[in-house]
């Protein structure tokens, strides 16, 4: 019986999508005959190409982004997306007004973040991001530094025992550690004794990462129905479910505080910064601009966002240091003549000291050039336009490849070598200035990103004033494999040896 639900299931899905195939989509592959692309076959497309695990999927696009000339399209499914590496025609897309909402395979994630800002469509998105900015001007995040600091300093805690032994993994406590300023910065909460509860919520997000991707190559799962009634979508919601209730207990948490600040008699008048949660709070209790579910899509967002993205970058920045000494070297050289050998238990990063650490932050910004947190970018065409004699027609989605830009040998000579000095001002000067985007580009550009630099600037110089990172055996940048789950990691887990730094 459950065979023959299964073939009905599939037979009316290629029934479907053959009358999607031959009628709403005849225009739209007419009008994309002349964009090159690899070999398409009805029904699945180019799938036959991409499918395999997120590292293989990586590997393919960037593949196909060496082989074409920018626009070439790749088509999924029935689904046609025109992927674009030039700087000047990313610029067009990003800044079209018919290119402005999220693509399609973006509603994946829907029942997880929901209209949080990476999400929303554009009409909310305008709303809440004018709603949120305020809380990330420059004297809020200023005032963060300290959390920053401290938790830095856990993080070098954390790992006493790994000093002069074997290469370890990071990742574990470096997510712990971006997690924890987050959360006590933007949300205002403290996790310090919940570290079980926030390894749950690591493990039930990456799950939901890992299923969205394998929809992504399914295509047969494209269909709402259909990957309801697959396995897959059961432990889809048992993570979302996990990461719901976690996010629950922090707006609870939060409101419980508030309550009780409000309770006391406080006679200080002086205005108080209202970190990110705080300000939602009040404009859905208070002033009912957002509702309950806005509320939670938007810590939800915050808290993935801000932590995974920079998670991921440290990563990458550490296995940088590791892998050229001599960069570290000097990277140290920096700190030194700001703190000298005081103990940052001491004298801690101060806001004021991060603008002199500039080495420091050339390198995180030659990092995320390698490794962009956001390797791509869709965006759904509402409307036919031209792009350089291209019609990108109404239907289909547009993709920026960020990681190919960032590689490209037109812009970055030696492209895969590891060279902070690329971001020193008369080379970027030298530039186009659309090459380098690892926050996008646009109004829908990434939000956090002074507070992303200004932690990781926290973080790395508390971590090289009592650690040296050390890597016994070097991978080269073009044997290193990257996997994108959503966002881009390293496929290969991030190991290290640590020596205490000699004062």
């Amino acid at each position: 019986m459950l065979s023959i639900v299964l073939l009905t299931i599939i037979s009316a899905l290629l029934v479907f999508c053959a009358i999607f195939h031959f009628s709403g989509n005849r225009e739209v592959f007419k009008k994309i005959s002349n964009i090159p692309g690899p070999r398409a076959f009805p029904l699945l497309g180019c799938i036959s190409l991409l499918v395999g695990d997120a590292a293989h999927f990586a590997e393919e696009i960037l593949n196909m982004c060496n082989i074409y000339t920018s626009p070439f399209r790749v088509i999924l499914g029935t689904r046609v997306f025109i992927i674009f590496k030039n700087p000047d025609q990313i610029r067009s897309v990003l800044q079209n007004p018919n290119a402005i909402e999220k693509d399609y395979i973006y509603k994946f994630a829907k029942p997880w973040l929901g209209n949080g800002l990476v999400l929303a469509d554009n009409k909310i998105w305008r709303v809440h991001r004018r709603l949120i900015q305020p809380t990330f001007n420059q004297k809020i995040l200023q005032s963060f530094v300290g959390i920053f600091h401290k938790n830095a300093l856990s993080l070098t805690q954390s790992m006493k025992e790994n000093v002069d032994g074997p290469e370890f993994e990071l990742t574990t406590n470096i997510l712990f550690t971006t997690f924890s300023n987050i959360c006590e910065s933007s949300m205002g909460i403290t996790v310090e004794s919940k570290r079980e509860e926030i390894m749950n919520y690591f493990t039930a997000t990456q799950r939901v990462l890992n299923l969205l991707f394998e929809r992504l190559v399914r295509v047969w799962l494209h269909s709402d129905t259909i990957f309801n009634l697959s396995e897959l979508s059961r432990g889809f919601y048992e993570g979302i479910k996990k990461a719901h209730n976690f996010t629950d207990e922090v707006i609870r948490e939060k409101k419980e505080y508030l309550k009780t600040l409000a309770d006391e008699n406080d006679e200080n008048d002086e205005p108080r910064r209202k970190p990110t949660l705080e300000l939602l709070l009040e404009l859905t209790d208070n002033e009912h601009v957002l509702s309950d579910q806005d509320l939670r899509d938007e810590v939800l967002t915050v808290i993935f966002a801000g932590s995974d993205t920079t998670a991921r970058t440290l990563d990458c920045l550490f296995l940088m240091l590791a892998q050229h000494p001599q960069i570290q070297d000097k990277v140290y050289e920096e700190i030194f003549n700001i703190y000298g050998t005081d103990d940052p238990e001491d004298n801690p990063v101060k806001s004021e000291d991060l603008p002199s650490l500039q080495y420091l932050e050339r390198v995180i910004k030659e990092t995320m050039r390698l490794f962009p947190a956001a390797p791509m970018v869709a965006r759904e065409v509402q409307a036919d336009f031209e792009i350089d004699g291209y019609t990108i027609p109404k239907g289909c989605a547009v993709s920026a490849s960020i990681i190919s830009l960032h590689r490209d040998e037109k812009y970055w000579p030696d492209p895969l070598k590891f060279d902070p000095d690329r971001f020193l001002p008369e080379e970027v000067h030298k530039r186009h200035p659309l090459a380098y985007m690892p926050f996008l580009f646009g109004s829908r550009d990434c939000i956090g990103r002074v507070y992303a630099v200004m932690s990781m600037k926290v973080i790395t110089a508390t971590f090289l004033r009592k650690y040296i990172l050390i890597k016994e055996k070097i991978t080269e940048i073009k044997d290193m494999k990257i996997k994108t789950d959503a966002l881009l990691r390293l496929a290969d887990p991030v190991t290290v040896r640590i020596e205490k730094r000699v004062k």
